[in-house]
Protein backbone atom coordinates (compact mmCIF):
# COMPACT_ATOMS: atom_id res chain seq x y z
CA UNK A 1 0.00 0.00 0.00
CA UNK A 2 1.60 3.74 -1.13
CA UNK A 3 1.98 5.92 1.81
CA UNK A 4 -0.25 8.05 1.03
CA UNK A 5 -3.22 5.80 1.11
CA UNK A 6 -2.33 4.37 4.38
CA UNK A 7 -2.19 8.20 5.78
CA UNK A 8 -5.82 8.34 4.31
CA UNK A 9 -6.75 5.32 5.59
CA UNK A 10 -5.54 6.30 8.96
CA UNK A 11 -7.24 9.66 8.78
CA UNK A 12 -10.23 8.75 8.29
CA UNK A 13 -10.32 6.30 10.86
CA UNK A 14 -9.68 8.40 13.18
CA UNK A 15 -12.26 10.81 12.12
CA UNK A 16 -15.17 7.81 12.19
CA UNK A 17 -17.94 7.63 15.32
CA UNK A 18 -17.04 6.20 18.25
CA UNK A 19 -19.14 3.00 17.88
CA UNK A 20 -17.84 2.85 14.28
CA UNK A 21 -14.19 2.98 15.22
CA UNK A 22 -14.61 0.08 18.08
CA UNK A 23 -15.60 -2.13 14.93
CA UNK A 24 -12.39 -0.92 12.87
CA UNK A 25 -9.59 -1.51 16.20
CA UNK A 26 -8.49 -4.22 13.71
CA UNK A 27 -8.11 -1.78 10.76
CA UNK A 28 -6.70 0.42 12.50
CA UNK A 29 -4.10 -2.00 13.77
CA UNK A 30 -3.22 -3.16 10.92
CA UNK A 31 -2.75 0.20 9.24
CA UNK A 32 -0.54 0.98 12.13
CA UNK A 33 1.76 -2.39 11.35
CA UNK A 34 1.78 -1.64 7.71
CA UNK A 35 2.74 2.03 8.45
CA UNK A 36 5.78 0.89 10.92
CA UNK A 37 6.87 -1.53 8.19
CA UNK A 38 7.23 1.62 6.10
CA UNK A 39 9.35 3.34 8.24
CA UNK A 40 12.08 0.31 8.95
CA UNK A 41 12.19 -0.03 4.99
CA UNK A 42 12.90 4.19 4.67
CA UNK A 43 15.27 3.66 7.36
CA UNK A 44 17.27 0.73 5.57
CA UNK A 45 17.22 2.71 2.57
CA UNK A 46 18.08 5.77 4.46
CA UNK A 47 21.33 3.69 5.41
CA UNK A 48 21.90 2.85 2.03
CA UNK A 49 21.45 6.15 0.54
CA UNK A 50 24.45 8.91 -0.65
CA UNK A 51 22.87 11.83 -1.95
CA UNK A 52 22.06 14.26 0.55
CA UNK A 53 18.87 15.77 -1.15
CA UNK A 54 17.37 12.34 -0.96
CA UNK A 55 17.94 11.41 2.57
CA UNK A 56 16.43 14.26 3.51
CA UNK A 57 13.69 13.40 1.69
CA UNK A 58 13.30 10.00 3.23
CA UNK A 59 14.19 11.75 6.50
CA UNK A 60 11.18 13.93 5.85
CA UNK A 61 8.54 10.90 4.91
CA UNK A 62 9.86 8.78 7.85
CA UNK A 63 8.73 11.82 10.15
CA UNK A 64 5.41 11.89 8.57
CA UNK A 65 4.87 8.47 8.83
CA UNK A 66 5.94 8.44 12.60
CA UNK A 67 3.53 11.21 13.62
CA UNK A 68 1.02 9.59 11.67
CA UNK A 69 1.73 6.38 13.88
CA UNK A 70 1.87 7.81 17.11
CA UNK A 71 -1.57 9.26 16.60
CA UNK A 72 -3.15 5.83 15.29
CA UNK A 73 -1.54 4.22 18.72
CA UNK A 74 -3.00 6.97 21.07
CA UNK A 75 -6.78 6.39 19.39
CA UNK A 76 -5.97 2.72 19.57
CA UNK A 77 -5.04 3.17 23.69
CA UNK A 78 -8.43 5.39 23.57
CA UNK A 79 -10.21 2.67 22.13
CA UNK A 80 -8.76 -0.26 24.47
CA UNK A 81 -10.14 1.94 27.53
CA UNK A 82 -13.64 2.41 25.81
CA UNK A 83 -13.58 -1.56 25.14
CA UNK A 84 -12.95 -2.01 28.99
CA UNK A 85 -15.32 0.37 29.75
CA UNK A 86 -18.11 -1.33 27.89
Amino acid sequence: MKLKKLLESLSELTNADQKVQLEKYKQIKKTLKELKNKCKELEEKISKETDDERIKELKSKQKIITTQRRKGLELLKELKQLKKAS
